[in-house]
């Protein structure tokens, strides 16, 4: 089943973790190199994790020959798929050819590339989610995406994950003055506009309350996320921008920053 996305604005909130949903999700939690034959235990409650991709997330000299996309699962599936995306960054089929599964854990999806193109291909979606395991749970939206041999550099960009540049307060301050108001990221890229601040695992009692009515807000070249805060004395404060599970801190291109923990303490003084 080849779905096209349906890009959402929405935000939402999630236990502690504060979230700006882009619509088009890129969870690329793929571990390249892992050995496809792991078994992993089929658990009612464990859903399916994308274990090997080719080409490799990110890669950017991709031999533009190439015939087939694939991607290889944790455990064997249940037969669906849901290859998704559109436009440009899709990449053709060579017509009569339907994506297809190799054996139980890897499917395959046939392509015509071109020289020096940027290439993206979703697995699953918000709204399309028939790659899942044989307990029925679907894999988390994930993207395989990368750049054909001869790309110019704009295009190669495309694939690089964001970078912080810079944390205010600065991440391991230990003097912050509880007078702050706001937390600051600054990333070396445009944004897309979504956020996860979220709490540094289970326990939220260290992640700073946000004052009623203030709103979570980017600046104009959207390079920055502010944070509104309350912050108090004598406090130890832990969070984490973005996790293995939420991943809306991504680039303009739609590249998710890799989960950073980011922890201060304020003064004792107030």
């Amino acid at each position: 089943m080849i779905a096209k996305f349906h890009k959402s604005n929405g935000g939402f909130a999630i236990a502690a973790c504060l979230l700006a949903a882009l619509g088009l999700v890129t969870l690329t939690d793929a571990q390249t190199g892992a050995n496809p034959a792991t078994t992993i235990s089929e658990k009612a409650d464990v859903a399916p994790h994308i274990i090997a991709t080719s080409p490799k997330v990110g890669a950017t000299d991709v031999d533009p020959a190439l015939k087939e996309i694939t991607v290889t699962f944790d455990r064997d599936m249940g037969g669906g798929m849901s290859w998704t995306g559109g436009g440009p960054d899709y990449p053709k089929s060579p017509e009569g050819a339907k994506a297809r599964w190799r054996d139980k854990r890897t499917c395959v999806l046939p392509v015509t590339l071109q020289v020096g193109h940027y290439y993206r291909v979703g697995i699953n979606s918000m709204s399309y989610q028939n790659f899942r395991g044989t307990n029925g749970l679907p894999v988390k939206p994930s993207a395989i995406y990368f750049t054909t041999r001869g790309a110019s550099e704009a295009l190669q960009i495309k694939t690089k994950a964001p970078e912080i540049v810079r944390l205010n307060p600065p991440n391991g301050a230990r003097d912050v003055s509880p007078a702050v108001t706001e937390l600051r990221v600054t990333f070396n890229v445009p944004m897309g506009g979504g956020y996860s601040w979220c709490a540094a695992g289970d326990d939220d009692t260290n992640y700073p309350k946000g004052p009623e009515g203030k709103r979570i807000y980017w600046t104009d070249d959207k390079k920055t996320c502010v944070l509104p805060v309350e912050l108090k004395p004598g406090m130890t404060y832990r969070l984490s921008l973005n996790t293995p599970e939420y991943k809306n801190f991504q680039s303009a291109a739609r590249v998710p920053l890799e989960p950073v923990a980011y922890t201060f303490k304020t003064s004792d003084k107030p």
